[in-house]
């Protein structure tokens, strides 16, 4: 039961509950595939084995692929576009939170995502978010095969590998995503976005929650996910949100939890 599909390969939902990444049948990139797909429990590996932003990682073989946790609810992405105008900006505040963090614990464990945007977080049953699809991060000066999209893209050379910061750039336009229902500067085709973008002219935020937190990823003002965790943690108490749940956490107490 084929559920989804991308560049590395199929998600198919399994008679258990659970979900398989497995390569495309008949395809001429199989080799390929297999490599994304194995490359992708490596990361998992590297993570650990539960944690509130992450799927759970039930098992990977050559074989039989990458079996993971299922979540129906969907990604944000589609969410954002189907119930926006009954999002709250308490919700709106937690997912950004939630998405700093899930990217917070990447980075303390060394990996860099490469294609931060809001399809790579799915919603559990509470509406909280985790973060997927590793196939194309990097790690261990293994480079990524992945890049994101044209309005997630720190300006750069397009053979220029990703870093915190180009994650953190993507985080910013994630946010912006959250906050505003539509992609930055939507109406536009890609080229002119990519001329704005190369000259620092950006979506306006005046009076958008997180605003500034969101121009700050896209200047590079903002140097750690750390960083942007306790901005945002600021915001959620000034909208009157618990923000027991944004606070950065130690690397040990990240890998442990």
């Amino acid at each position: 039961n084929v559920i989804s599909g991308g560049s590395t390969g199929l998600i198919e939902l399994l008679p258990c509950g659970n979900v398989r990444k497995v390569t495309y049948p008949e395809s001429k990139a199989r080799r390929q595939s297999l490599r994304d797909i194995e490359h992708e429990f490596r990361v998992y590996q590297r993570l650990p084995r539960q944690h509130d932003r992450l799927l759970q990682m039930i098992k990977y073989s050559l074989e039989d692929g990458l079996v993971l946790q299922y979540l129906s609810a969907g990604n944000l992405r589609r969410h954002l576009r189907q119930a926006t105008a009954n999002i709250t900006v308490s919700q709106r505040l937690q997912w950004a939170c939630d998405a700093a963090e899930a990217l917070h614990l990447l980075h303390t464990h060394g990996i860099i995502h490469c294609d931060v945007k809001p399809e790579n977080f799915l919603l559990d049953g509470i509406y909280r978010l985790k973060i997927i699809d590793f196939s194309g991060s990097s790690y261990d000066g293994k480079v990524g095969s992945a890049i994101e999209g044209t309005r997630l893209f720190l300006p750069r050379s397009w053979d220029d590998e990703s870093t915190v910061q180009t994650d953190l750039f993507a985080l910013g336009s994630t946010m912006y995503e959250i906050m505003t229902g539509k992609q930055p500067y939507k109406e536009l085709a890609d080229d002119k976005v990519e001329a704005r973008y190369a000259q620092e002219i950006f979506p306006s935020v005046q009076s958008i929650h997180c605003g500034q937190i969101i121009m700050d990823c896209w200047r590079g003002q903002i140097k750690t996910v750390e960083e942007a965790m306790v901005s945002i943690g600021a915001e959620m108490e000034t909208a009157n949100i618990p923000a027991y749940s944004c606070v950065p956490c130690s690397p040990t107490v990240c890998r442990v939890r």
